[in-house]
């Protein structure tokens, strides 16, 4: 019995001796992991801090949305420029628009044949094939302006004749002129709606007179916009009447010119009326210009009806714009979430001030600067942006406290 306790004490002995620098390597290759893995969080890249916001990022101007004095019929849309769409009344379909198309003939013509304000621009002799035109024009009893054979219009004066008595007989001078033919300048109105995206538009003539020539009040509008954003263009619709070699005076259909704040743009009757507003509004020393377009204006008198209509819209326009305080000056708009840091509160630098009206749709973005670990208390550290209908503004934002990238221990301890 003793021989084999020696013998089995033995064998344990030589088995323990073996395991011994097994667990040594085990414990080497643990240390060497842990060494390792210490040494690839602290030279690795630490997360950069984050942005937790207290202000909506969508949200609307406060207060009761306004009412606007759509027509009672028909169709209509309404803007100001530059700041945002007052919205749409009726179904938005197809509408005879008469000579609201005028519009489109003049916009093509000053791009092709481009005016500064002052300049008259080439001249343009009226042949006898105009001088029949108007002659016929005139016997169907639509709206014309006197021409006659060997008369010099300058483009700026057939302009006139086109916009102010709105001419027929000179809307087919200016496409032969332009063109070649009408047939080539109602493929370019064309093209230039569907450039422009003119849904629900189609020009057959130059002049409205067809019942193929049809839009819808966006799309008008939108058409309103290019022409008056043209310098030459807008002081042209802006003129109550004109004085011409052949015809003499004559008078803008659109009477609502320079009265209520109107200052263009372009009237259209047939059966129904038309009628595309351009007025002046005024606030706080700056000058915006609101749009309205009236389609498919019935009655006894459309025309006048669509006028009064269009006067109703731009009477509402002038006193609909107030002055916006969207983020006031060191707002506390949110904070900065910095690993291994308490949340740093964050202000803007300056207040966003715009205009607007109640029910318009304001949105806030924030952007981080990309290195922001080494920030000093009140220096930048990103920006605000603010879009309020068109309108945007950006403004610098600053961290209320430095910065500091995370300590050694957080960096060890946070994989």
């Amino acid at each position: 019995m003793r021989s084999r306790s020696r013998w089995s004490r033995g064998r344990r002995g030589r088995r323990y001796g073996r395991s011994s620098p097994r667990i040594g390597r085990v414990l080497i290759a643990l240390v060497v992991i842990v060494v390792a893995a210490a040494l690839v969080q602290l030279v690795r890249g630490v997360p950069q801090p984050t942005f937790d916001s207290d202000v909506p990022q969508t949200a609307s101007v406060p207060g009761a949305a306004p009412s606007v004095p759509w027509p009672a019929g028909g169709e209509a849309a309404a803007e100001i420029v530059g700041v945002g769409e007052i919205g749409t009344y009726g179904p938005s379909t197809p509408q005879v628009i008469a000579s609201v198309a005028k519009m489109m003939t003049a916009l093509l013509t000053v791009r092709d044949h481009p005016l500064s304000l002052g300049q008259q621009g080439p001249t343009i002799t009226i042949t006898q094939q105009d001088y029949e035109i108007y002659l016929r024009d005139k016997a169907e009893q639509d709206s014309v302006m006197a021409v006659a054979p060997g008369e010099q219009l300058t483009e700026y004066q057939a302009l006139q004749g086109l916009l102010i008595p709105s001419a027929d007989n000179l809307a087919t001078v200016l496409a032969v002129w332009d063109a070649g033919s009408v047939q080539a300048f109602v493929a370019q109105m064309n093209a230039e709606a569907r450039a422009l995206g003119l849904t629900e538009t189609h020009y057959a003539d130059p002049s409205g007179l067809l019942p193929g020539t049809y839009s819808n009040a966006r799309s008008q509008l939108r058409l309103a916009r290019v022409v008056m954003s043209n310098p030459v263009l807008a002081s042209i619709v802006a003129q109550p009447q004109a004085t011409l070699p052949v015809a003499g005076v004559v008078y803008n259909v659109n009477g609502e010119v320079t009265h209520h704040g109107i200052i263009g743009v372009k009237t259209g009757s047939i059966l129904t009326g038309n009628f595309a507003m351009a007025c002046s509004i005024q606030l706080a020393g700056r000058t915006y210009t609101g749009l309205g377009v009236v389609l498919d204006q019935g009655g006894v008198a459309p025309l006048e009806t669509a006028l009064h209509n269009g006067v109703r819209l731009a009477e509402f326009e002038e006193h609909l714009l107030r002055a916006v305080t969207v983020l006031r000056a060191h707002q506390v708009i949110g904070t900065i979430d910095v690993p291994g840091s308490r949340p740093i509160v964050v202000r803007t630098e300056q207040p966003v001030t715009l205009v607007g009206w109640p029910g318009l749709l304001v949105e806030v973005d924030v952007a981080l600067d990309h290195h922001l670990y080494g920030t000093r208390a009140g220096e930048r550290i990103g920006v605000a942006t603010v879009t309020l209908g068109e309108q945007r503004s950006s403004v610098p934002i600053v961290s209320s406290a430095p910065i500091s990238e995370p300590s050694l221990l957080w960096r060890l301890v946070h994989v």
